[in-house]
């Protein structure tokens, strides 16, 4: 018996003959819509608690992924941080601009709560304030300090390390924010692919997964020798309406155009994990997250078991979707 049936690989074959297929509807292609989740962003990616690709578009395509960045962030932090570990806000940190988290120059807070103005409020000034805390550990580490730009640098070049480590082969980090533009254009890209590994990591971290799910979170900080409470709330529309979700990581800026990172998780053995890249609008973002997580329930009873990495290597990684799709799909 032939190792790869006849009709997966022809559809590989199809797939390297028409790559722009791939970024099609599945209404234009032809294909019967239950077949494929018919999307509007120019990349994405579902890949499961396995790490299994179930579909991709664009999935390897370099990308502005703007707030997505932020759970790079969280990833790199919590192997330095610790829960009740004090974060305090620099100078540098409150005046980033653009999303925030309200923080003020001065202000302290435990890294659990920083970690809600991070992923919650998509909080740039949180992002830098973490990255600087957890950056000066790593130059105490090595015996070396610096000031907060010095602190960062080093918390930026463990994100990209981060990056080596999980195998995110098309991705460089420039900052722990994800803005892109005038001082922080700095060549920083990503892809669907890789945001899909990432939010996938940064589910098995207990104090991220704890607090990457909240649609609305109030966090405390010492602000001029007392308590204040900030309210922070979450963009992404999943969360509390489309059923299971359990994470969630918006993201925007011109150049990335809307984007959303989200997990999903029904308590079936399976948790899926969806990435959307600029979609034309920030509620279609939601929209095509929700049709990602749709096919997927809808089809995976129906789907064979994942083919072995044995099976697929030595194809690229659109390829290697292509194949995975048609060797699942049964009737294909």
């Amino acid at each position: 018996m032939e190792k790869y049936p006849l009709a997966p690989l022809l559809k590989v074959r199809e797939y390297r003959e028409d790559a722009a297929k791939n970024a099609l509807s599945a209404a234009e292609r032809a294909l019967p819509p239950d077949r494929l989740p018919d999307l509007d962003a120019s990349c994405a990616a579902l890949m499961d608690e396995d790490g299994t690709l179930w579909f991709g578009r664009n999935g390897d395509d370099a990308a502005q992924i703007a707030s997505l960045t932020k759970i790079m962030t969280a990833i790199v932090a919590a192997d330095w941080l610790d829960a009740s570990t004090m974060i305090e806000v620099t100078p540098e940190a409150a005046s980033v601009g653009e999303s925030s988290a309200g923080l003020a120059q001065g202000d302290s807070m435990t890294f659990d709560d920083a970690l809600k103005a991070l992923l919650t409020a998509s909080g740039n000034d949180a992002a830098s304030a973490i990255a600087q805390a957890a950056g000066a550990r790593m130059l105490a580490q090595k015996g070396s300090g610096g000031d907060a730009y010095a602190c960062e640098a080093a918390f930026v070049e463990a994100m990209n390390a981060k990056a080596a480590e999980l195998g995110l082969e098309n991705s460089f980090f420039a900052n722990p924010h994800g803005l892109d533009f005038d001082a922080f254009a700095q060549g920083q890209y990503s892809c669907a692919a890789d945001v899909a590994t990432m939010l996938r990591a940064a589910m098995q971290i207990d104090l991220v997964r704890a607090n990457i799910g909240f649609s609305q979170a109030d966090i405390t900080v010492q602000r001029d020798g007392a308590p204040v409470t900030l309210a922070l709330e979450n963009t992404d529309a999943l969360l509390g309406s489309y059923e299971g979700t359990c994470a969630a990581k918006t993201g925007y800026t011109l150049a990335a155009g809307p984007c959303a990172a989200t997990a999903v998780n029904r308590g079936d053995g399976h948790e899926y994990y969806a990435v959307v890249l600029g979609s034309s609008s920030k509620p279609q973002r939601f929209v095509d997250s929700a049709a990602l997580y749709d096919w997927a329930y809808a089809n995976r009873s129906s789907l064979r078991a994942p083919i072995s990495d044995e099976d697929i290597a030595g194809l690229a990684w659109g390829e290697r979707v292509a194949f995975t799709v048609a060797w699942f799909m049964e009737g294909w």
